[in-house]
């Protein structure tokens, strides 16, 4: 871990204790890993949401959701640090388009295959 600098063009990319911070071009490449393994806990969120307009009724869903994008960004930048710095870079470099950075992702998928039923039919991640 450890390897993701602590910003880039001015965007920060860590927290003070190290961990990767869930901005874009971190969340783009590591979005197979967060739909699989969060998968639950979104649905929970999302559907709280579709039945309460107020904020404040899904703060605990939203905290649950966090708490897992937090853990699978910390569980992936400890396995495969170099791999995720080098696809998040690409995606920041290239304005969140993933083709331009498929070389990249293909590395982080070699160093931790995507979780399972992370990838919809005909989706282009």
């Amino acid at each position: 871990g450890s390897l993701l600098p602590m910003e880039y063009a001015g965007v920060p990319a860590r927290s003070p204790d190290g961990a990767p911070l869930p901005v874009s071009h971190i969340l783009y490449a590591a979005n197979k890993y967060i739909a699989g393994d969060c998968y639950s806990a979104n649905k929970e969120f999302m559907a709280c949401k579709a039945n309460d307009a107020n904020p404040a009724a899904c703060l605990k869903e939203g905290e649950r959701v966090r708490a897992c994008v937090k853990a699978v960004l910390k569980s992936l930048d400890a396995d495969c640090g170099a791999h995720l710095t080098a696809h998040s870079k690409c995606i920041f470099k290239n304005n969140n388009k993933f083709e331009m950075c498929r070389a990249e992702q293909a590395k982080v998928e070699e160093c931790r295959p995507p979780p399972a039923g992370s990838r919809p039919e005909g989706a282009k991640y």
